[in-house]
């Protein structure tokens, strides 16, 4: 009789120690991390309620919880036992965008790494208009000839209320007579924002194209 082998099923916990969340077993439950939440001033948010889900395999990953942590970092800071909440948080957002499942308050998550991939910002922005916050500065594209590289990042270069702090900054250096160019179009976003959804996949591809262009 042939014998039928079954997929190997993996528990909820492996996986958030695969992707980076086994400081979670340290927690005791102290819950000063939940005091210090400033999501808690405003509405009712348990971050210690997370990582005692996970301790005990009952992560469920269509919460919309697990998309309310801002990482500001205070619960990581204070934690007695140093659970690293962020990392397991974003772990289990890994997990969540890896099989697709977005809350529906998240689910503009879709977009945003759309535009990520198409036009480099998360913003819905057009690639090509990226540098126009330094037209008529003067600017000039890096090069290895350039001392420095001045990268705004996607904020400064698309909000109208942000453009101000890339101009200035833009002006200071020019001021201070320092060698610095922009990367302009070929500049992308840092991928920091996509990294804390959990979707490590498009970071890694906008810092590999980053990393490139410099």
């Amino acid at each position: 009789m042939e014998a039928i082998v079954l997929s190997d099923f993996k528990e909820i916990t492996d996986l958030i120690r695969e992707k980076g969340g086994d400081p979670f077993k340290l927690c005791f439950q102290c819950g000063k991390c939940d005091t210090l939440c400033p999501w808690n001033r405003v509405s009712t948010f348990s971050i210690r309620g997370i990582i005692r889900q996970a301790t005990f395999g009952l992560t469920e990953i269509e919460s919309e919880d697990i998309w309310r942590c801002t990482t500001c970092g205070l619960c990581t800071a204070e934690c007695p036992r140093g659970v690293k909440q962020i990392e397991i948080g974003v772990a289990i957002r890994r997990i969540a965008t890896e099989y697709g499942v977005f809350p529906t308050p998240v689910q503009g998550v879709r977009t945003v790494r759309g535009s990520l991939v198409g036009e480099g910002n998360p913003l819905k922005e057009k690639r090509e208009e990226r540098a126009q916050w330094a037209e008529g500065l003067g600017v000039e594209a890096f090069s290895e000839e350039k001392e420095f590289l001045y990268f705004p990042g996607c904020y400064l270069c698309y909000d109208p209320r942000m453009r101000k702090v890339a101009v200035a900054t833009a002006t200071v250096l020019q001021g201070a007579g320092v060698e610095f160019g922009i990367l302009g179009s070929k500049e992308n976003c840092c991928g920091e924002s996509i990294r804390k959804t959990g979707d490590e996949e498009v970071f890694r591809q906008l810092a590999k194209e980053n990393i490139k262009t410099f």
